[in-house]
């Protein structure tokens, strides 16, 4: 009966952390549906600005913008690494984190800055003294334009001032409720975009002035996708990881409970074998 109770107080503590994963894949499952949705319906308007820069980098080729040219040489680069501030996702962070590390190797002769979106990314980086520009926890559907905004005019002063010479972006593109690709992209310098010949175009006050205006507006824009993005994977990530382990616990349940009531049975069959015998040696 010792061995009975023991695989009944596992039932019991399998059945409570079942309860939790359950709960968390719902909340996972309305989260995931939000930012997805939200990741889709942004796209357009991603879509409609990278057209318009298409068309203006066209028409001034001979024109010359420290966001477009870049520079002769490296030595400063700045990494957004983001991450989510929970865990329960699977291999979600650690991919990003492994991600950043090869990125580290690579540059091992460039001095590394990093600005991590997520507690996660940010706990990682303090551990091990990277260098950090500034961190950013807590971002959610109300606060993620202003976060980013933020961001890319961080990111963008920096460069300005010569303090950064490149900045890219790590982060997981969503594409469907069961696959996001782990990106590395560059943001700063903007690659000129290829498309139709100038023709003619007039640019008002000056081209200059509208590439100021506009190149900031479009990192900001790269950067929110990316944010956006990888907070839309980050719950589709943890929705099928508390999915796999509702599977798991409900078939350890079946399992102890079929041991339970094997166990239960030789118990009972044991007790009518001592009773059967006893009435017979009397």
């Amino acid at each position: 009966m010792a061995s009975s109770k023991k695989i009944k107080t596992r039932i019991k503590s399998i059945q409570s952390t079942h309860q939790i994963t359950k709960a968390m894949e719902i909340v996972s499952t309305t989260k995931f549906r939000r930012y997805s949705l939200l990741a889709k319906e942004s796209q357009a308007f991603s879509d409609s600005i990278q057209k318009i820069l298409t068309n203006i980098s066209m028409g001034v080729k001979a024109e010359k913008h420290p966001l477009f040219d870049g520079r002769e040489r490296v030595r400063n680069i700045g990494v957004i690494v983001v991450t989510s501030d929970r865990g329960l996702c699977g291999s979600f962070n650690s991919s990003t984190l492994k991600e950043l590390e090869k990125f580290r190797k690579k540059h091992d002769d460039q001095h590394i800055f990093i600005i991590p979106v997520g507690k996660k990314g940010r706990d990682y980086c303090e551990k091990r003294g990277y260098n950090v520009i500034q961190d950013y926890v807590g971002v959610d559907n109300y606060n993620m334009l202003t976060i980013t905004e933020e961001i890319s005019k961080v990111i963008v002063d920096r460069y300005q001032e010569e303090k950064l010479d490149e900045v890219y972006i790590i982060y997981n593109k969503f594409i469907s409720a069961l696959r996001s690709d782990l990106t590395l992209s560059k943001v700063i310098p903007i690659t000129r975009l290829e498309g139709e010949e100038n023709r003619g175009y007039i640019f008002e006050p000056s081209a200059e002035e509208v590439l100021s205006s506009l190149l900031p507006r479009y990192i900001g824009v790269t950067v929110y996708q990316a944010v956006l993005n990888n907070t839309a994977s980050e719950h589709s990530a943890r929705k099928n990881a508390m999915k796999n382990a509702n599977e798991n616990a409900e078939d350890m349940i079946r399992q102890l409970d079929l041991k339970y009531n094997r166990e239960r049975q030789a118990a009972i069959t044991q007790e009518i074998t001592e009773i059967v015998g006893g009435a017979e040696a009397l």
